[in-house]
């Protein structure tokens, strides 16, 4: 803030405007003081004299000279009061009695402390307001500027071409994994971190390069440069400071960061607009886990399309947007239909039916995949009663998320729905991707034990894709392996691809699992996996996701042969 405040006091001294805007200020207010004395003393002298209760009057320049001006312009005042109303003011105008001298020197020093103490009052009231406007424009931990700083020093310099043609850059850093350090070592130390991290990035910058902390673990700087380059510099040393190691409480710290960069006047001529920039640059930035991007107006618009569309996610479970699609799951040596895939499809109100693999990775980005879970698996259940009632005898599988493996919350919602709509657990099976049993294996297998207790079939989808090793695969509660659908293409001609699925399923059928292959979309797959030893299968040379009601069509045509339904890939509608 100190450089800000320096820069600012420069560019003052060197700004005719502001100065005479200044003058202007303190010129006018010398002005109304003066008119207001006068109006006192001719006040006073028309009502007679000293003798009458006007010369109260001066109290209101005194007071009002010691705000406008300052403490000397009060004491000043005072005097000028106390002569004006003293000895050249008579007792009494119409006999010119003049006054005593000790009354006259007793109301001037009665005007003298009123000003002083105005002055005073004025002076602490400043001190108070400084202080607030400091403290609203500095970080509390850090002590640096905040981002109402930075939009205040932004202001008056946007909308205008900067000197020599020179860009103005804000380069923002995100520090990462801030959280595991409070929850390891606590928030007083986490405080400390962020201290040393903005002492740090002062330290490395320009003295006209001022660093502020926008906002919790987020820091930026404003510099002038002549290329872009020059800001991706900036942002490197940046990096390099935050990522060196920090020793809190014995223990060596070393923490990420990412950041982002936008100038003006390319990507805005306001603040706001600014921040907005190198804010979506600095997420593209962590999104991507690179060290920097700088910002693209076209991506900008992408970002904020799908801010947008993560809005309405947020309503599309309550408002009838959702529906299920039905994959036909058949085995593989007789054609015979066991149950189904349920997909989630979404149709927008305005923007039609909206791809799985734009909006599924946006909802387990953000934390909103749990209601999506959530309302499959009530859908998903209700199907089955229905199915039940009418005689149909088969399992639908849903597919639950990493972040549902995270708590209890989802698995306990999905046994109370199975026993509130009596439905046997065994008809609904659970779909869980290595990877994501993976991250959370503490919390996961657990839970996926508990479903599996009370009857619900574990699957291990898109297996060979993750990274679990075999050890791992023997403790999962699952009964079913799906292979994902890499493992289906051109298994004839490559003789190594074809050994592994041979080993995969092997290896699945000697610890007691299933196989289900995933995207069989050609008769030469369904023979290869058949020649393999796959249990079951799912593709689109069976069926593909469709609603249900053309579901029992299809049931009723191919439950036991399955029939060729042509069109699409697999992987643009799969969820």
């Amino acid at each position: 803030m100190v450089d800000a405040l320096s820069a600012r006091v420069t560019e003052r001294r060197t700004s005719g405007q502001s100065v005479e805007g200044l003058n202007s200020s303190s010129l006018l207010s010398a002005t109304a003081v003066l008119l207001l004395l006068a109006l006192a003393t001719l006040t006073v002298y028309l009502t007679g004299g000293t003798q009458s209760a006007a010369p109260h009057l001066y109290y209101v320049p005194i007071i009002s000279a010691a705000f406008l001006i300052g403490p000397g312009g009060g004491i000043v005042t005072a005097l000028a009061a106390g002569l004006l109303c003293g000895p050249w003011m008579p007792l009494n105008v119409e006999t010119g009695t003049p006054q005593d001298f000790a009354n006259w020197m007793i109301r001037g020093g009665g005007f003298l402390l009123v000003g002083i103490v105005a002055g005073l009052f004025r002076r602490d009231i400043n001190e108070r307001i400084r202080k607030f406007r400091d403290f609203a424009l500095h970080n509390p931990v850090t002590g640096l500027p905040n981002r109402a700083a930075l939009e205040d020093w932004l202001a008056p310099r946007l909308g205008r071409p900067l000197d020599d043609g020179k860009l103005l850059a804000i380069v923002k850093i995100r520090i990462t994994k801030f959280e595991e350090v409070v929850s390891i070592l606590g928030y007083d130390q986490g405080e400390r971190l962020m201290r040393m991290l903005g002492g740090r990035l002062r330290s490395i910058q320009a003295a006209d390069e001022p660093v502020y902390n926008i906002n919790h673990g987020r820091f930026a700087v404003i510099a002038r440069i002549s290329d872009p380059q020059e800001a991706v510099q900036i942002a490197r040393r940046m990096l390099e400071s935050v990522h060196a190691p920090i020793l809190l409480d014995g223990i060596p710290v070393t923490i990420g960061a990412h950041t982002g960069v936008a100038f003006h006047p390319t990507h805005g001529n306001t603040a706001p607009d600014l921040l907005r920039a190198v804010s979506q640059a600095t997420q593209m930035a962590v999104e991507r886990t690179v060290d920097c991007v700088i910002f693209d107006p076209e991506e900008g618009e992408l970002y904020r399309q799908r801010l947008l569309l993560l809005s309405d996610i947020r309503v599309a479970p309550r408002t009838g947007q959702l529906l299920l699609h039905y994959q036909p799951q058949t085995r593989l040596d007789d054609g015979t239909c066991i149950g189904v895939e349920a997909l989630l499809r979404w149709c927008h109100p305005t923007r039609g039916m909206i791809p799985p693999n734009q909006f599924i990775p946006l909802a387990e980005a953000t934390g909103l995949i749990s209601p999506l879970t959530l309302w499959v698996a009530r859908t998903a259940i209700r199907q089955l009663k229905l199915w039940q009632e009418a005689g149909i005898d088969l399992s639908i599988a849903i597919n639950l998320s990493a972040r549902d493996l995270d708590s209890r919350t989802i698995l306990r919602e999905i046994e109370g729905l199975l026993e509130s709509h009596k439905v046997p657990p065994g008809k609904l099976t659970l779909e869980v991707t290595e990877s994501a049993i993976m991250r959370s294996y503490q919390t996961a297998v657990p839970l996926l034990e508990h479903m599996a207790e009370i009857g619900c079939t574990i699957a291990i989808d898109d297996f060979g894709t993750g990274y679990s090793s075999l050890a791992s695969l023997r403790q999962m509660p699952a009964t079913v392996l799906k292979l994902d659908g890499s493992f289906c293409i051109d298994l004839s001609a490559d003789a190594r691809q074809r050994q592994i699925v041979r080993s995969t399923i092997g290896m699945a059928h000697e610890l007691g699992l299933s196989v289900l292959a995933e995207g069989i979309e050609t008769a030469e797959s369904l023979a290869e996996m058949r020649a393999l030893g796959c249990d079951e299968g799912q593709g689109y040379l069976i069926s593909r996701p469709i609603p249900e009601v053309e579901f029992r069509n299809w049931l009723s045509a191919n439950g036991k042969t399955p029939g060729q339904v042509a069109g699409g890939s697999q992987e643009a509608e799969r969820s």
